[in-house]
């Protein structure tokens, strides 16, 4: 999402229809519509409707296809959206600084031995990546 055009950020249920259409790949609204209730019980057609709100936003696009409506399937990756949420998240709650959101993490949340290991060698990681000629 970096590299592309700027899209309104996908609200909550936007992400949870996207999140549906991530993990069936391509998928017909009424598999779309299924995966989703599984989760949470929406009428189908609010369903469509946020299926079209993330066409307009350009998250998800048609794919063409002999059935009756429309095939679907994602426009951007899981990561690009991730990625620029954390971002926004870092700007509009702890000034810009990772560190700062790091911090309150580390200090809040209960982390396993196997979360700080992880954590450890993503820092051994970039750091290796940072100080490499």
């Amino acid at each position: 999402m970096g590299t592309g055009p700027w899209k309104p950020p996908p609200s909550r249920l936007e992400l949870e229809v996207l999140d549906a259409v991530w993990t069936l790949g391509e998928a017909s609204s009424a598999d779309v519509v299924e995966a989703v209730r599984r989760r949470r019980p929406l009428a189908p057609t609010t369903i469509r409707t946020v299926l079209h709100n993330l066409r307009r936003k350009g998250y998800v696009v048609p794919v063409p296809s002999l059935e009756r409506g429309f095939r679907w399937k994602a426009a951007v990756t899981h990561q690009a959206v991730a990625r620029r949420s954390i971002r926004e998240l870092l700007r509009s709650l702890f000034d810009g600084s990772p560190r700062q959101a790091i911090a309150l993490l580390l200090k809040d949340e209960e982390l396993t031995a196997d979360d700080l290991a992880e954590i450890r060698r993503l820092l051994d990681a970039k750091r290796s990546r940072r100080d490499a000629p």
